[in-house]
């Protein structure tokens, strides 16, 4: 709490100082220079911290410094938000790097079978002249979280219930969820939406990248194959026109595969 405390103090002492005299837009150059004094010494405070008690720590630094925000004027407030947005980058590194994605994906090329995901969203959504998904990695990060739940728990029926006595699709909790990870969506009407799927899958060579990008492509087409019928959920998430930003989540467990597709808007 010492140590939280001093780098608060200090960090915005320093945002003060940098203000006072240099009034220019703080991600000029200059101003990212300066700053990285600050995060110099945040960063030293860290030390052999295990990864969950970084993300601890610099969540409260950017949920203090974004409620700093608020109370500041426009100049610092732009200050205070270029360093609450190197924290969130940050933290969606140190996120990531808590589920270790070699041991979920093994002997598979994680980045060619993301650029296929998204390729067969976007080739659909450009025959309806739709805008193509964008790649948003705190979808990446829940969408993993929740993988990685559904194929620790065998889970093979009730995919998005986050609790027993949830009904199947409890858009409420599922928000809840979300803001449990520090997600959240700056839109007033259905902002998200979420995709799963489990399928058997075994691959014992030295590179399984394209069997993966086969399994996965089942339950694409799957998802495809509703395309003009009445009851549609799946594909209407990969066609929508009110959702913007996607990323997945693949777990192997066994001879199983869960992959989690979450899609949305205006996510923050």
């Amino acid at each position: 709490m010492k140590k939280f405390l001093f780098v608060f103090i200090f960090g915005f002492v320093f945002l003060n100082f940098l203000w006072f005299t240099n009034a220019e837009y703080p991600v000029s150059e200059k101003v990212k220079t300066r700053i990285d004094s600050v995060m110099f010494v945040i960063e030293k405070q860290r030390g052999n911290e295990s990864v969950d008690r970084q993300i601890d720590r610099y969540q409260k630094i950017v949920n203090t410094f974004s409620i700093l925000k608020n109370r500041l004027n426009w100049e610092q407030k732009e200050m205070i938000w270029y360093l609450v947005y190197l924290f969130e980058n940050k933290l969606i590194k140190l996120k990531e790097m808590s589920i270790n994605q070699s041991d979920i994906l093994k002997n598979v090329d994680r980045d060619r079978v993301q650029e296929e995901i998204l390729r067969w969203h976007n080739e659909e959504r450009n025959k309806l002249w739709l805008s193509d998904y964008i790649i948003n990695n705190k979808l990446n990060y829940s969408a993993l979280v929740w993988a990685d739940n559904l194929a620790k728990n065998n889970r093979k029926s009730s995919t998005h219930t986050r609790t027993p006595w949830d009904w199947y699709y409890n858009y409420d909790k599922i928000l809840s969820w979300f803001n449990n990870l520090w997600i959240d969506f700056d839109y007033k009407r259905t902002a998200f939406t979420e995709n799963v799927a489990y399928q058997v899958y075994s691959c014992n060579k030295s590179d399984c990248t394209q069997d993966m990008i086969n399994a996965l492509k089942k339950w694409f087409d799957f998802w495809m194959s509703e395309k003009g019928r009445s009851y549609r959920p799946h594909y209407n998430a990969i066609s929508s026109n009110v959702f913007t930003d996607m990323w997945f989540g693949v777990w192997v467990s066994g001879k199983w595969y869960w992959i989690v597709t979450h899609y949305g808007i205006n996510v923050k």
